[in-house]
């Protein structure tokens, strides 16, 4: 009779199971996270891809309006067996305007995306803020542009702040601030340019006490698909958005932050902080 083999089970030690459970445990909370990441990454892209076309959109209709507009005065013009020199005259003015509108549509685009573009880096220098800033206000004064606003400038007279920024892209952002605050405040308004330091940042606030933005709205307003025009009011005047993005994006460029604080009917404060060396 053969004699019956029997096998033993060498079986797995209670504290293997433990540990390989806890590596089960590490790996699927790991695999979890990667695809929270993954999942967050691909909203953003898509967030980013509907911005970018929805940007597309408002600039090709931003673009179209100012041709539209010079192909219909010169086929008006066109159209007149014996134009007058008032005529002709009044047909040019129309195209010069719209000529300047496609120029500084077209010379934004350029500066945004030469901003954004991440192998074109910012022409950085040390700058001692205060006479930066007044020189700035003080150009600022006598430009046309800003006759029928009251002017200010708020910056102490012991302020000591060097950064490191790059001046002429931040003498654009300051411009796109100080044009967006004549914009949308009506004559006889202020605008006011102040500067604090605290701790290792300096604030650099532009205000008006124009129409403001509405609190819905303040969310928005650094979109490039956005119009500033939207959130003020019907009768604001339009533009393309792309001037407080480029304010931003040249802001933290060159790493700091800017907000917009304001309350519907008493105006706007835009405050930009960078910092000091």
């Amino acid at each position: 009779m053969a004699q019956k083999t029997t096998f033993k089970n060498p079986g797995v030690e209670s504290d293997t199971i433990e540990t390989l459970s806890k590596k089960l445990l590490k790996t699927t909370a790991k695999l979890s996270a990667a695809n929270k990441e993954l999942s967050k990454t691909n909203n953003e892209l898509a967030e980013s891809e509907r911005k970018r076309k929805e940007m597309l959109a408002n600039i090709s209709h931003d673009l179209r309006a100012p041709i539209t507009a010079i192909r219909s005065a010169l086929d008006l013009l066109s159209t007149l067996e014996n134009p007058t020199a008032e005529d002709i005259k009044s047909t040019i003015g129309l195209m010069d305007r719209r000529v300047s509108t496609l120029e500084s549509l077209i010379q934004d685009m350029y500066f945004l995306f030469c901003v954004e573009d991440e192998t074109r880096p910012l022409d950085l220098e040390d700058v001692d803020l205060a006479p930066f800033l007044e020189s700035y206000f003080y150009d600022a004064v006598i430009d046309s542009r800003y006759d029928s606003h009251d002017m200010q400038l708020d910056i102490p007279m012991d302020l000591s702040c060097h950064v490191n920024i790059d001046v002429q892209k931040t003498i654009r952002v300051l411009d796109n601030l100080f044009t967006n605050a004549a914009k949308y405040s009506g004559d006889g308004t202020s605008i006011t340019l102040s500067c604090r330091t605290s701790g290792k940042n300096a604030t650099i606030t532009v205000s008006d006490n124009g129409r403001g933005i509405p609190a819905e709205s303040l969310a928005h307003i650094f979109d490039r698909t956005y119009t500033v025009s939207s959130s003020r009011s019907p009768g604001s005047p339009t533009g393309s958005g792309l001037g407080l993005a480029i304010v931003k994006a040249v802001v933290e460029k060159e790493g700091g932050t800017v907000t917009c604080e304001s309350e519907v009917g008493k105006g706007c404060a835009f405050v930009v902080t960078v910092p000091c060396k």
